[in-house]
């Protein structure tokens, strides 16, 4: 303290007599000082990991010596840049970014100012690869600490929590710069579900580079990477349920993240992802209704696993066997066994759902089962007869009205 001392006596000695002095003598010190006291607190603010000080400390420096937020290290990094990288120093980056505004450093205080250095970290290329680098943002949603994951994943989920009730971070931005994507896996998990739980229909609606997520994330990981896909699975499984966790999402080319994580991981390893994902002897969807809706070819691959769910009905009280029907994947050319073992109660039993028959089921489709149709109803003719019936007792009854009014009519004008 006795050189600080001494400076201080310096300075307000130099002030008491600044009148005497030569101006640009004061200009010239002053310059020297600033640019000495810029570096040494900026040197400071870029080892935060190290120095470990308390928020208030941090502030106090800042408001002392502004500019030493402006001052880049030798990897061009800013304090508030180089502050989301460790584990240690990530809790300071929401108060960088406030006081970044107030210093009017562009782009939210630094929060969306690219990263000169996340293009060339180890860490970053085992997860996608960006021609343009990364943001703090985007950093703070993936970068993780491989030797101490979860400390490291609460951290950054405070700062994030911190920077949305502070108002810097908004519910466009998950949109906007992808951090769906970015915080999905396991060692960011906490963010990744923090994030689906404020817009949960990011999950469906948000695309990273034209693809929908699950399908980016099969798409840029290596066959060894199921995690990030068995990561998406059990979240999205959370938030929609009724759409079986996007599994049978499609991309625009019509292929469903099934088929591309089987392409990618291989069969055997996708169906034990979703088995872990969703047990089977704990899951009450109706599994294998989403199947043979959307994915019939797998139906067998599920039926082995997810056997007990065939005897629940989906959503509009379908059975298994009406799901099959609706979803046209039956047809009585290539499978006709299936119409043959067709019970006398599943002939006639409507349709919960459409309101029809079996044979109406079939003939209603955009390519009518004719052999089909033609089959059922000579299994049980008198659907044809019932359904007539009906028909003409609901024409009669809707004609009821007006011409029992005419009726009366006449019957008075006879008196």
């Amino acid at each position: 303290m006795e050189k600080y001392d001494e400076l201080c006596n310096t300075l307000l000695a130099l002030k008491r007599d600044a009148i005497k002095h030569d101006p640009v003598y004061l200009n010239a010190i002053a310059v020297k000082i600033t640019e000495v006291l810029t570096d040494i607190t900026g040197y400071y603010l870029h080892s935060l990991y190290n120095a470990k000080p308390d928020e208030e400390t941090v502030k106090m420096m800042i408001d002392t010596v502004p500019s030493a937020l402006s001052r880049k290290n030798d990897k061009g990094q800013l304090p508030i840049q180089t502050a989301v990288w460790h584990n240690d120093s990530v809790r300071y980056v929401p108060l960088l970014a406030k006081e970044g505004i107030k210093q009017k450093i562009g782009d939210r205080g630094g929060l969306l100012l690219k990263d000169p250095l996340s293009r060339s970290m180890p860490q970053h290329k085992s997860l996608c690869t960006s021609r343009n680098g990364e943001n703090v943002l985007q950093l703070l949603a993936h970068l993780q600490n491989v030797n101490n994951p979860v400390p490291n994943d609460k951290d950054s989920l405070k700062a994030m929590i911190e920077l949305r009730d502070s108002n810097l971070l908004f519910k466009q931005d998950i949109q906007e710069h992808n951090l769906l994507f970015w915080t999905c896996g396991p060692k960011s998990q906490l963010r990744f579900d923090f994030l689906a739980d404020w817009y949960h229909e990011g999950l469906k609606e948000c695309r990273y580079e034209g693809l929908p997520i699950i399908h980016s994330i099969i798409s840029s990981a290596s066959s060894s990477r199921i995690d990030r896909f068995a990561t998406f699975l059990k979240t999205a499984l959370k938030h929609h349920p009724n759409d079986l966790g996007l599994l049978f999402q499609m991309n625009v080319e019509g292929e469903t993240a099934l088929d591309g994580a089987i392409n990618m991981y291989g069969k055997e390893a996708t169906f034990k992802a979703i088995e872990e994902c969703l047990p089977s002897d704990e899951t009450e969807l109706p599994v294998l209704h989403h199947v043979v809706q959307n994915a019939p070819q797998y139906q067998n691959d599920f039926a082995m696993r997810y056997a007990s769910t065939g005897f629940l009905r989906d959503s509009k009280g379908r059975k298994l066997s009406q799901a099959e029907l609706a979803s046209g994947s039956k047809r009585f050319n290539n499978d006709a066994t299936y119409f043959v073992k067709m019970t006398d109660e599943e002939v006639q039993e409507i349709d919960p759902g459409t309101g029809l028959y079996p044979f109406m089921v079939l003939a209603s489709g955009q390519t009518s089962d004719l052999s089909a149709v033609y089959y059922l109803l000579r299994k049980n003719p008198s659907l044809v007869i019932t359904t007539c019936s009906d028909t003409a007792h609901s024409t009669k009854r809707k004609g009821r009205g007006p011409q029992s009014k005419t009726q009366r009519g006449r019957k008075r004008n006879r008196k």
